[in-house]
């Protein structure tokens, strides 16, 4: 009878223990998880914060923590995460009555984009591990990685040339009626600025000097339509860095630049379209906003942004690795037009262009650095 009745209450205990942690196992209990900055440039090292806490009375002997990241966040320690397009991150706590538990991993920013933790699920137990108990917590945590600027000699060549083009402009396109001052007169000066009550004072051939009518402002076109069936990544990507490299360079000269794309936003869906302004604010709303574009969904063709121009005073930068005959059509009717514009072609070092090179077609070659797949390339090895 004794035996009987303490198995009986063995099972009671069992029970009586499983239901407290059914009803109550999630009260008190929250996992906060939070980025080390909301801001972040490609390159550079950011931590994952983890804060668990267990405010109540009832101790909880295991909890794991599974959450979704995307792959471009290249964690440097752990190995405790599945790799397909994304993490799949899994923790295990233990963590007692009225305590608080908090983690923190580093990670690399492996390529600029807009990330969220997609997914937040907490498991747990009783004490015999006779039933599982899971529950979905919501989370907010977000980090914005931007497009680094390059620096490149070679990129800054074709953006001095630009510069060139604008400056000439500035003195090849006078407003006569935007007076400006009265001086001596030059070699090359035009006879009809010539000022003859200034000649008939002064006994020298004086003209008139107007100010220029070309405004210090560019337009980077990007285009990101697929060039291929099996784009590169890496062409893509560095589409966007390099204008990126345009609007911080010219931003710096004091330039107004806008950036027009048919690259779309990660969350609006809408296409990219930033119109001419400076400064170091101007420059972080660009870089924002090229941070945000989601390379995957559909995009209309460039061209279609390109046809709606009608301003011919902007200098235009179209980059894009799209290449084909439509686009070389559109593009050869701006500069029919009277517009000025270059065109940056980023290519693998072996592929074949379609666009002829000429002075306003650069092809730019992309060294193949895809963080992602080098970082796991070397894990593994």
């Amino acid at each position: 009878m004794t035996i009987l009745t303490m198995i009986i209450l063995i099972l009671f205990l069992v029970w009586l223990q499983g239901a407290i942690y059914r009803k109550y196992w999630h009260r008190g209990l929250s996992l906060r998880l939070s980025f080390s900055a909301s801001e972040a440039f490609e390159g550079d090292k950011v931590s994952l914060q983890q804060e668990l806490t267990n405010a109540k009375l009832l101790p909880l002997p295991w909890i794991i923590a599974k959450f979704q990241l995307s792959r471009n966040l290249l964690f440097l320690e752990g190995d405790s995460f599945r790799v397909s397009d994304d993490f799949y991150q899994s923790d295990l706590y233990s963590i007692a009555m009225y305590q608080r538990v908090t983690r923190a991993q580093s990670f690399l920013c492996g390529r600029r984009g807009h990330y969220r933790i997609k997914s937040l699920d907490i498991s747990s137990s009783n004490i015999f591990i006779s039933n599982k108990l899971v529950r979905r917590l919501g989370c907010d945590a977000e980090l914005t990685v931007l497009p680094k600027p390059m620096h490149a000699p070679e990129l800054e060549l074709i953006f001095r040339q630009l510069y060139g083009d604008i400056e000439v402009r500035r003195f090849t396109n006078p407003d006569t009626f935007a007076f400006r001052g009265i001086r001596e007169y030059g070699y090359g000066d035009d006879f009809r600025a010539i000022n003859f009550k200034a000649t008939a004072k002064t006994g020298s051939l004086m003209v008139n000097v107007h100010s220029s009518t070309a405004t210090r402002q560019m337009v980077v076109l990007l285009g990101l339509e697929p060039y291929s069936d099996e784009p590169s990544e890496d062409v893509m990507e560095e589409a966007i860095r390099i204008t990126a490299s345009a609007v911080d360079y010219f931003c710096s000269l004091g330039l107004s630049v806008g950036v027009f794309s048919n690259g779309r936003d990660i969350s609006t869906g809408m296409p990219v379209h930033i119109f001419p302004g400076s400064g170091g604010i101007h420059l972080h709303d660009v870089l924002d906003q090229l941070a945000r574009i989601d390379v995957s969904a559909g995009q209309a063709p460039i061209r279609e942004v390109m046809e709606g121009l009608t301003d011919a005073d902007p200098i235009y930068l179209l980059i894009s690795a799209y290449d084909r005959r439509d686009l070389q059509n559109t593009f050869e009717g701006m500069l029919a037009r009277g517009m000025t514009a270059r065109w940056i072609v980023p290519a693998l070092p072996d592929a074949k262009l379609w666009v002829k090179e000429t002075d306003h077609i650069i092809r730019w070659e992309v060294v193949p650095r895809n963080a992602v797949a080098n970082f796991y390339k070397d894990t593994a090895g």
